[in-house]
């Protein structure tokens, strides 16, 4: 179950900025949510580069330990973020949960298949915690159906359901 959870910690702190970016924008005096985008890019790079290293760091050290690394790391890298003060120091503190969201793919996936009689199935509910933590599209839906949908619960309702959708077929499939 903390396997699960930390799948959806890893998710979702990546895409807490992409969800309150228009906040963050207004706060920092940008005038466009989108001229701030740029400022999260090294997260996502080093989710993505970082996945190496750490997939060889949790064989060397052990995978139970880098996990440790990874909710402890990722937490206060949270934290450092939030008491950013302007873009640039905002940029810099976000690749910090991208070093750390790296981690889990490569070592947590494999812990929790280790000892799964149904592989499968195991990787569809991992892929469930993620799905109902993935909030960060709901801006690009309200844009995307901005004049069709302007009522917020609608708007939420049409993402719930995609989620559900996305869900349910993951733990089919992996079944």
């Amino acid at each position: 179950m903390l396997l699960n959870l930390g799948h959806a910690i890893d998710h979702m702190f990546l895409l807490i900025f992409a969800t309150a970016v228009g906040t963050i924008a207004a706060e920092f005096g940008f005038t466009r949510w989108e001229d701030l985008m740029p400022y999260g890019v090294g997260a996502f790079v080093l989710f993505g580069l970082g996945s190496l290293p750490s997939g060889r760091l949790g064989d060397l050290w052990g995978r139970r330990r880098m996990m440790l690394v990874f909710f402890f790391g990722i937490g206060a890298s949270a934290l450092l973020a939030a008491m950013t003060r302007n873009a640039w120091q905002l940029a810099s503190a976000l690749t910090l949960p991208g070093a750390f969201a790296s981690i889990y793919h490569p070592v947590g996936i494999p812990m929790l298949l280790q000892r799964a009689p149904k592989p499968g199935a195991v990787i569809g509910i991992n892929g469930l915690p993620f799905n109902f933590t993935t909030n960060g599209n709901a801006q690009l839906l309200a844009e995307r159906f901005r004049g069709v949908v302007e009522d917020p619960a609608l708007l939420g309702a049409m993402l719930a359901a995609v989620y559900a959708v996305a869900s349910l077929a993951q733990v089919v499939v992996g079944r």
